[in-house]
């Protein structure tokens, strides 16, 4: 699938998810109030790089399907050059405020996957793959993407980075034939309720001892078992 239009985004969010507001919990994000504006504006971010799209698209590099130069892992002055203008185009056309219109991810992991190298240290090749891999997902079904990088806070006296015990931070528990089994929460997924997947990754050098809180995965926001509890809206 080449760049997404805000229709297929809308549509996107059609799929079963578990979303709350205070109590409630939301069967349809694009129609709940607490999110309808929110999700039009973002739709029209999609729509937007089609409108601009001499601005907004580039050929991807395997398949020449149009893509959003945010997802663009620059080889050149040109390519910053052509990224920038294409930022530029989602930034003012909020003006500003919406900090977490997709390209923000997009940029982060085309800058993820640039480095390899970086990421198969400590023999951590199949980790790398994985990552090039799903950066290559993102681009191809142009993906909304959230992420997760704070822990939650139990007790300030004892810092931001959870210590082996602490049960309320995310942690690994157990591992099966398909995947690691992990418990817990995080904090400020900003754009989960629009989200088609959402990143997990530490933000803090851990201490010795904490294994089980050094995770690094994304999973799609239908995944069973994940549980999003939103902030209060201040829709008007």
């Amino acid at each position: 699938m080449p760049a997404r239009t805000g229709r297929q985004f809308l549509d996107g969010l059609k799929t079963p998810r578990d979303i709350y507001v205070g109590t409630e919990k939301v069967t349809d994000v694009a129609a709940h109030p607490a999110f309808k504006g929110a999700a039009e504006e973002l739709a029209a971010v999609f729509d937007l790089q089609h409108a601009k799209a001499e601005l907004c698209l580039v050929p991807d590099p395997e398949t020449g399907e149009p893509i959003n130069a945010s997802h663009m892992i620059p080889r050149s002055r040109e390519d910053l050059f052509k990224r920038h203008a294409a930022l530029e185009v989602c930034a003012e056309h909020s003006v500003g405020l919406m900090g977490r219109t997709p390209d923000y991810m997009n940029v982060t992991f085309a800058g993820f996957a640039a480095r390899p190298d970086e990421w198969s240290l400590e023999g951590n090749e199949r980790g790398a793959q994985n990552l090039v891999a799903f950066q290559k997902e993102m681009r191809r079904e142009d993906l909304s993407l959230t992420h997760t990088i704070i822990h939650p806070t139990v007790d300030k006296a004892l810092g931001d980075v959870p210590k082996p015990g602490n049960d309320v931070a995310l942690h690994k528990v157990g591992e099966t034939e398909h995947g690691i089994i992990v418990r817990g929460s995080r904090i400020l997924a900003t754009l989960s309720p629009f989200a088609d997947e959402m990143a997990v990754y530490p933000s803090y050098p851990l201490p010795e001892g904490s294994d089980a809180y050094a995770l690094a995965f994304s999973i799609p926001m239908t995944t069973p078992g994940m549980k999003i509890l939103c902030r209060d809206s201040f829709r008007s």
